[in-house]
């Protein structure tokens, strides 16, 4: 079973109720564990931080004057046992015989009842029942004797049970509660930067997108002067057979009109103004 100062607490209290009267057998847990039942928890991830102690702040929020603390208080850890007579009897017992018997009632009402035990047979005494005498006997020696300083050495180990299982889990938990809130304060203002990075990728992408739709008009503009120039090298092509087909349709009509005469004579011009222009141009030398 896992060991716990509760456990370890009632215990202690089943032992100070049967061994000794009250005072005895204290578990040294001081007032201080009231606050335990505060909140480990707090509200650390806001924008603003206040300056007091998030748990200082859980603790006061626990406690505040709102809560109903007379109906349902906080719950305390006493300091020492209830009070018993007789080392192992509870005192609110005799408490409760006073209104209706007086002080004697109880001791009466105690005698009685093993009276009527014994008559009835029903607490059987054998040869046994001098073992159980001697077993309390020697129970209430060892509790006078050895009570108190096992009252004290179980006080000094409630102390550092209350060390090891109290105050360090405490402290780590309040240590690693503010880690995470500096961690959450450093996410939210890490955050923060988030719409700059949102308004930088928008930009990105709107210049992604005007640097496709350009290039896109520049494909565009690229095909449709394909086209055009097709067109117009259609046009030139056109033109310049025709042209072509005129001029050697011309010069074979004209090619033909001519006669073997008219031949021989034009060959005769050009030799000899080929012959005066070679005198003018040895002249001029």
């Amino acid at each position: 079973m896992f060991f716990s100062p509760a456990n370890f607490v009632r215990g202690q209290n089943m032992l100070s109720r049967l061994a000794l009267k009250s005072g005895h057998f204290g578990f040294a847990v001081r007032g201080q564990l009231n606050r335990c039942a505060a909140p480990a928890l707090v509200r650390g991830a806001s924008s603003e931080v206040s300056k007091q102690d998030p748990f200082d702040k859980a603790y006061t929020l626990y406690n505040s004057p709102d809560r109903d603390l007379v109906n349902f208080p906080n719950p305390k850890m006493p300091d020492v046992s209830p009070p018993v007579r007789l080392g192992f009897l509870p005192e609110h017992w005799f408490q409760a015989f006073y209104d209706k018997t007086g002080v004697t009632g109880p001791y009466l009402f105690g005698t009685g009842l093993i009276a009527t035990l014994l008559s009835k047979e029903i607490w059987v005494v054998d040869h046994g029942f001098t073992e159980v005498l001697g077993f309390w006997a020697a129970m209430f020696i060892l509790i006078k004797k050895i009570g108190p300083a096992f009252g004290e050495y179980l006080d000094k180990r409630s102390e550092s049970y209350k060390e090891v299982f109290y105050d360090k889990p405490l402290q780590n938990a309040k240590s690693a509660s503010l880690e995470f809130i500096d961690n959450t304060e450093k996410m939210i203002e890490a955050q923060k930067g988030q719409k700059f990075l949102f308004e930088a990728k928008r930009e990105n992408v709107g210049l992604q997108l005007e640097a496709i739709y350009r290039q896109r008009l520049h494909d565009a503009h690229q095909e449709v002067k394909k086209r055009l120039d097709y067109q117009v090298d259609v046009q030139n092509t056109k033109r310049s057979f025709e042209q072509t087909h005129m001029v050697n349709w011309i010069v074979d009509n004209v090619i033909k009109g001519i006669d073997a005469k008219q031949e021989k004579d034009a060959l005769s011009k050009c030799i000899a103004d080929l012959k005066v222009l070679s005198k003018t141009h040895a002249a001029s030398l």
